[in-house]
């Protein structure tokens, strides 16, 4: 009687100690990640988003650059139009941080601080210029936007449709360019130094 009341008893305890030995076996294997894994993760992820916002970043600064090449090449045309139409000559004076547009006028020349378009620009603070005139590189001051001409290089558009043939450098402090020609006949490209594209 004795041995038979044990037996259920140490039955029981097996049985108990087996379900403990299941439960410890899945509470190992759900415990999650350690430490360790964690700081790996978080690392790699750091390194991901740091070459993205690199990848942005550098896109960002080139879509300025060319948004600067583009914005002044539709006012030179816009200007051009406007001088045959009107029949009057029209110049560009460019300095090394920006540029303004100039009208003819009795024989002397004006700003035109009013016009939207032809107004004087100020470049962002990145993005300097560089300028050739029929071949000739020259030397640009930093003077710019005023409200009377200044004494800086000038483009020439003329009111029978033609210009003084040129070439303007777009240049930012990370290496970025891209460029304007003008043609004797008034025709305008615009172009990345790697990258051409007719406008």
């Amino acid at each position: 009687m004795k041995s038979s009341a044990q037996t259920p008893s140490r039955h029981c305890r097996k049985a108990g100690d087996a379900k403990i030995r299941r439960v410890s076996t899945q509470n190992l294997c759900s415990r999650g990640f350690t430490l360790l894994e964690l700081l790996v993760v978080l690392f790699i992820i750091g390194i991901t988003l740091s070459f993205a916002m690199l990848s942005i970043g550098d896109r960002g600064r080139e879509q300025t650059i060319e948004r600067e090449a583009q914005r002044l090449a539709g006012r030179m045309n816009l200007a051009g139009q406007e001088s045959v139409l009107q029949a009057r000559e029209v110049a560009l004076e460019i300095s090394d941080d920006g540029y303004q547009f100039i009208v003819l006028d009795e024989d002397e020349w004006h700003t035109l601080p009013d016009d939207e378009i032809l107004r004087p620009y100020r470049l962002p603070a990145e993005v300097r210029l560089k300028l050739k005139l029929e071949g000739e590189s020259i030397l640009l001051g930093d003077k710019i936007t005023t409200d009377e001409p200044v004494d800086a290089p000038r483009i020439y558009l003329f009111s029978s449709g033609e210009m003084t043939p040129f070439e303007l450098t777009f240049v930012d402090e990370y290496g970025s360019d891209y460029r304007i020609t003008g043609a004797a006949n008034g025709k305008l490209k615009v172009f990345r130094l790697a990258h051409e594209t007719k406008t």
